[in-house]
């Protein structure tokens, strides 16, 4: 049997999702006491029918044409306080799942292994983050409607059964009808969700790789190109929508047809019943009003469990991403000192099932510069990494001055090193706030000094300094100058280790050169890592490790012949 044609009512699935409310008991009572009184009154407005005919038009009782009125204006008003308290507390409730929710899964994202995650498309995570929180969103709005739709029910069924058992029990043996279209559309609905949250992953990813490289599409003049591979996956995802919209939409008429098939039986059976004598007729339009009542919130629960099943959908995605295993918390650590010196001995790694480091013996010491270079794919970038403790080889050990890494915890390993990527990042806010990446309270002379160390003040002295807002990603500042400013970001944290991936490789040669100079005054400061190809570079590096399908090779002869190996 398919998970779709399981009994949701019993997956795991939901069962988890109701242990979302588990910490708001107080309020789903609150708001339940409220729906109850709500589904009371609509069943007293459908009871007040008969005396409404009875005692005022076929009686012609003046005196109640005074109190019947008055009792149809406060059963209204009870029914609208009370959905109306009900609602609001609802709501605050979901609106606090969620808020968790999103905290929850932004902060487990950002601790699930760096493989986890470039296993992933962006676009796939992102649609977690949007549409797969708002089609849960819906689905928490609509259980409270499942219960007082059923209070509504139940409250309309008794008023029908206190009017005429025996019409009731025949009129309402359509009951059942009504029940199999919400199962049958709710398992389509569920299978397509799965779909619709794959496809919008494909649609945010393909938008967010397009604002990556806009550059290069508007320098090569492909914005029609991307426009159409665009219009593709929308027309899918259209394709796929308007099956969902049909399914929904069945479900209205189906109701609809199935409230109309009971109505004709009451005016039939019921009519015969007045004729004889057998019912007033008070009676028969009460039983007749509560009947045709009974199937709007049959109706709201077919719209209901649609929205439901869209939600569950929804809430497989997330519950699996959030089971996902998270990189060890650790717990805090102290440590004397911070060591600046590196080693590895027999280190290798595999991903995606290929040998990217193999077998590497390697020894940086405190204070040195070592350069690490190689042919695109030979491991440099995977090596960073290990050295950053961003990946965890498959074999072999690692030190930190006299300790191994795997006595440390990961935390504390990570804190011995300061990272400057290929592409700089820069946040939103001013220098400072950049500079002093997390710092709750910036050191502003400090923050100063390193960015001066790192040549920044040679374009932010006349710029504002570190109040100097960064717009757009740093748009208001060049390559180099983002580089500069991501340097500084690593000098601030005053870490043991300084590593550059590829840190002028896009740079013009003034600006590689003001990098240089910097690298160059904290030489013996640091220990400097650094992954490059230029020959400017190289010259600094007191070793050079050259790497070739994973391996170390010819390192000090290449070195010698570098600018003829790499012109």
């Amino acid at each position: 049997m398919s998970r779709a044609q399981q009994g949701w009512l019993h997956s795991a699935t939901f069962r988890r999702f109701l242990q979302l409310f588990s910490a708001h008991r107080g309020t789903i009572a609150s708001a339940l006491l409220f729906m109850t009184l709500s589904g009371l009154a609509s069943g007293a407005s459908a009871y007040v029918v008969k005396p409404i005919l009875d005692h005022i038009f076929i009686a012609r009782q003046a005196h109640m044409l005074l109190w019947l009125p008055l009792l149809v204006i406060a059963i209204y008003a009870v029914k609208g306080l009370a959905d109306y308290a009900g609602g609001v507390l609802l709501a605050r409730m979901e609106e606090d799942i969620l808020r968790q929710l999103r905290e929850k899964l932004y902060a487990h994202t950002l601790r699930l292994s760096l493989p986890t995650l470039l296993g992933q498309s962006q676009g796939s995570t992102l649609s977690r983050m949007s549409l797969d929180l708002t089609l849960l969103q819906q689905s928490l709005s609509v259980l409270a409607r499942f219960f007082l739709s059923g209070v509504q029910i139940l409250a309309l069924i008794g008023v029908a059964f206190y009017m005429s058992w025996q019409l009731a029990l025949i009129c309402l043996g359509t009951l059942p009808l009504a029940f199999y279209p919400l199962i049958r559309f709710g398992q389509s609905l569920r299978r397509r969700g799965h779909e619709q949250q794959e496809q919008m992953g494909g649609i945010l990813g393909q938008f967010a790789e397009s604002l990556r490289g806009v550059e290069v599409i508007k320098s090569q003049g492909t914005e029609d190109f991307e426009a159409q591979r665009f219009a593709g996956l929308a027309a899918m995802y259209y394709r796929l929508m308007m099956r969902i919209v049909r399914i929904q939409k069945a479900s209205t008429p189906v109701m609809e047809l199935i409230a109309a098939l009971g109505i004709a039986v009451t005016i039939y059976l019921g009519g015969h019943q007045v004729v004889s004598g057998a019912m007033s007729t008070g009676a028969f339009f009460a039983f007749l009003t509560a009947l045709a009542m009974v199937y709007e919130p049959l109706r709201q629960l077919s719209s209901a469990n649609n929205q439901l099943q869209q939600g569950l959908s929804a809430a497989d995605r997330l519950f699996l991403w959030l089971d996902q295993p998270l990189e060890p918390e650790d717990p805090a650590e102290t440590l004397p000192h911070l060591d600046s010196s590196w080693r590895c001995q027999n280190l290798t790694l595999r991903f995606a099932g290929e040998t990217v480091l193999d077998a590497l013996d390697l020894e940086i010491p405190a204070g040195s510069f070592t350069a690490i270079t190689g042919a695109s794919g030979s491991g440099k970038t995977s090596l960073l990494r290990v050295i950053l403790g961003l990946l965890r080889p498959d074999e072999g050990q690692i030190w930190i001055g006299q300790r191994p890494e795997n006595e440390m915890s990961l935390r504390r390993y990570r804190q011995h090193f300061a990272y400057v990527p290929q592409e700089p990042l820069l946040f939103s806010g001013n220098v400072l706030e950049n500079i002093a990446y997390a710092d709750p309270q910036p050191d502003r002379e400090r923050a100063e000094s390193v960015a001066r160390a790192a040549h920044c003040w040679e374009f932010l002295g006349g710029l504002g300094g570190l109040d100097l807002r960064v717009e757009g990603h740093g748009s208001n500042f060049s390559g180099g100058q983002r580089q500069r400013l991501a340097i500084a970001r690593a000098l601030y944290l005053e870490r043991p280790f300084l590593v550059l991936d590829e840190a002028t490789s896009a740079l013009d040669s003034e600006s590689e050169q003001r990098i240089l100079e910097t690298l160059e005054a904290l030489r013996g400061k640091v220990t400097i890592i650094v992954a490059a190809h230029r020959e400017a570079s190289l010259v600094l590096a007191d070793q050079v490790i050259h790497l070739e399908h994973g391996r170390r090779h010819g390192d000090d002869a290449w070195r010698a012949q570098g600018s003829a190996a790499n012109p």
